[in-house]
């Protein structure tokens, strides 16, 4: 089947997605290694926190890569659970204390749910059990 440009385009931003993530947690490790001691355990358990959504988007990149149905609900459901978890950071401090980066950053994560679930990636993902007569013959 092929592909559209919808569908290569949530491929491109999740994989995107997945680099971002890795690269946040890296950068979390090399920040721990150059900070003071009772911040750096902090900052490496924050990596590793961030580490599992990583490696879970890069997984479901690569099923969504692979036009799997797995891929696709992998994605889903990592995505919308680590922006979950943003939507919560962002409003934990209350509403008026909101801050532009993490704003940003779950305006950033909201953004591979939503293209999951425009129609036509749907369905691309999710074959009709209906087929035209000219594929039954």
């Amino acid at each position: 089947m092929k592909r559209s440009g919808w569908i290569t385009g949530t491929i491109v931003v999740q994989a995107l997605w997945a680099v971002v993530l890795i690269a946040l947690s890296v950068f979390l490790l090399v920040s721990a290694r150059k900070t003071a001691p009772e911040v750096s355990s902090g900052l490496r358990i924050g990596a590793m926190v961030l580490l599992v959504p990583a490696l879970l988007a890069t997984l479901s990149w690569y099923g969504l890569w692979k036009q799997t149905l797995w891929g696709w609900w992998l994605a889903l459901l990592t995505d919308i659970a680590l922006m979950a978890v943003f939507v919560y950071s962002m409003i934990d401090d209350g509403l008026k204390n909101i801050d532009r980066e993490m704003a940003l950053v779950t305006v950033i994560s909201a953004m591979v749910p939503v293209l999951l679930l425009i129609p036509a990636v749907r369905r691309f993902y999710w074959p009709s059990t209906k087929r035209p007569a000219s594929e039954l013959s």
